[in-house]
């Protein structure tokens, strides 16, 4: 399955309008493990700063819009790790970047 496959369906249908950022951080971990990654204003920020893998919390994506979010989970089970898919972040947000540029 290609990356572009595992793309979320809700990606395909959901307005981006009024997303303001994409933070990163691992599921039941959220406050003390969250990095924006993406913002409207700034780009992409990179994933230098995130934590990679935990054996149970999960790493997700959420999609900050002004007044709701949508969580993403974004990992793959590696070794008895929760490991954090730089290749599915990356093609999220090149998603996002293309549906949000301005013409």
């Amino acid at each position: 399955m290609s990356v572009n496959e595992k793309l979320p369906k809700i990606l395909k249908v959901i307005s981006l309008q009024d997303l303001e950022r994409i933070d990163v951080a691992l599921e039941g971990d959220w406050s003390s493990t969250v990095v924006t990654v993406w913002s409207r204003e700034r780009g992409r920020h990179g994933f230098s700063e995130i934590v990679r893998s935990h054996p149970i919390n999960r790493p997700s994506l959420e999609l900050c819009f002004e007044d709701t979010w949508v969580g993403l989970h974004c990992f793959k089970r590696i070794d008895h790790q929760n490991v954090f898919d730089e290749e599915l972040a990356l093609e999220i947000i090149g998603h996002v970047e293309k549906r949000t540029a301005k013409p």
